[in-house]
């Protein structure tokens, strides 16, 4: 191991400055990449180490803020070497860096608890970003913790540890998540909201919790001047006839809260916003189906702490596992409950290298439900704005997802009688026909 000349400064400014691990066998790129992130001010590298078992003694020594970690190295390699930080120095993030085409190593990658994925040769760019996002993320994560830690009496341990604040037992709420963008994360939300309507599940309310570039509206065709950032606005006088006013019509008596009209006004949501919000909606509905942000937004984290279940949605490629890997991993870490955490694979491609058991196997997670490929029915539900499950009641993927809906609301759609009626108008929060 090799302690880095900026060490001493790093330890002294703190938190300001981001204390990187160099651990590749090669001395040459050990080098280059101190030289590349020397010029930063923000990132200082204290130490390098030329296998992942001098990796693991430095990081244990120094508590790195990120370790750079290779894959291909003599005495103990990269995944295992993450492997073993992720059980016994899980504060140390790991970024992995492989050369490209390695399928193999990028699977067991996916198991392994890196954070994040370099493939040789890569750019400074594209080395910084990592670096900082990895950072950033950890940061909210550590607040995020130390918030549950601190909410004492005014919090309910559930099993698994996660601390949810208390709320009137109203709706259950379904968080929508995605390790990336592009997995169809809005079109399982918005037809799953449609869904629960369908199947007689009671009031339903679809979130848009996507604040810079929703999709909600555009999916549903919702013509609706009022925003959350109205409500945020009036965040001081917030009550449920002001909900009501705000909340936009949508298909079968759905309720739609929609994200704001310009990415801009997203940053004005903040977790307060969006509790005192979810308590008021929670009085007056049965579901909240939540279409969620960034996985590390604060609104996000807050609806992951509200949430009564959260259903990751992915496709069967390898940057989709990877990052459905890491987000199933980051739920683990902010002590979720598996048994709150369903998996939805969208077979969107039909040529597909992986199946289901394949995807189970890397993700060690059971997949609850599958999505057919069908992108004549999808893209023409897209196009005429109408869910899936309106237009196509014949369709597999409608089939699919109102079993889904049952799923989550056993109770309810047997007390409806299991044939899709829907109850009678709500005092507020009506649903206009």
């Amino acid at each position: 191991m090799t302690v880095g000349s900026e060490s001493s400064a790093a330890v002294a400014t703190g938190d300001e400055v981001i204390r990187v691990l160099i651990v590749d066998d090669i001395a040459s790129t050990r080098e280059n990449l101190q030289k590349l992130l020397a010029f930063e001010d923000d990132i200082a590298v204290v130490a390098t180490a030329g296998n992942g078992r001098e990796g693991i003694d430095a990081a244990r020594e120094l508590s790195p803020h990120v370790v750079l970690m290779d894959v291909n190295m003599p005495v103990m390699d990269g995944i295992e070497a993450t492997e073993t930080l992720a059980i016994e120095a899980p504060q140390c993030p790991v970024v992995i860096m492989s050369v490209q085409g390695e399928r193999d190593y990028l699977r067991r990658a996916m198991q392994s608890g890196a954070r994040a994925f370099l493939i040789k040769p890569f750019s400074g760019d594209e080395l910084l970003t990592s670096i900082r996002r990895v950072h950033q993320v950890e940061g909210r994560k550590g607040t995020y913790l130390r918030r549950l830690a601190a909410a004492g009496e005014d919090s309910v341990a559930l099993s698994g540890g996660i601390a949810v604040a208390a709320r009137g037992r109203g709706a259950e709420i379904h968080l929508v998540m995605a390790g990336k963008g592009g997995c169809g994360k809005s079109l399982l939300a918005t037809n799953l909201a449609t869904a629960l309507r369908l199947e007689g599940a009671g009031r339903v309310c679809l979130v848009d919790l996507d604040l810079q570039f929703g999709d909600v509206g555009v999916l549903l065709n919702l013509a609706h001047g009022r925003t959350i950032s109205d409500l945020v606005e009036s965040a001081q006088g917030l009550d449920a006839e002001f909900v009501d006013e705000v909340l936009a019509d949508g298909p079968e008596g759905l309720r739609v809260l929609l994200a704001p009209l310009s990415p801009e006004l997203g940053d004005l949501v903040r977790a307060e916003h969006v509790r005192a919000i979810f308590e008021i909606l929670s009085q007056e509905f049965d579901h909240i189906v939540v279409d969620s942000g960034g996985p590390f937004a604060e609104p996000t984290l807050e609806s992951i702490e509200l949430a009564d279940d959260i259903l990751v949605i992915g496709p069967l490629n390898i940057p989709a596992i990877k990052n459905t890997k890491l987000l199933l991993k980051t739920l683990e870490s902010l002590r979720v409950p598996s048994e709150r955490v369903l998996l939805v694979v969208n077979h969107h491609d039909a040529h597909a290298a992986y199946d289901r058991a394949t995807l189970a196997e890397n993700l060690r997670a059971e997949v609850a439900t599958e999505l057919p490929s069908d992108p004549k029915v999808v893209g023409a539900s897209v196009q005429r704005a109408v869910p899936v499950v309106v237009g196509s009641p014949d369709a597999e993927i409608t089939r699919r997802v109102r079993a889904l809906a049952r799923r989550l609301a056993p109770q309810a759609v047997a007390a409806a009688g299991g044939d899709g009626r829907r109850p009678a108008p709500s005092r507020r929060f009506g649903f206009r026909r």
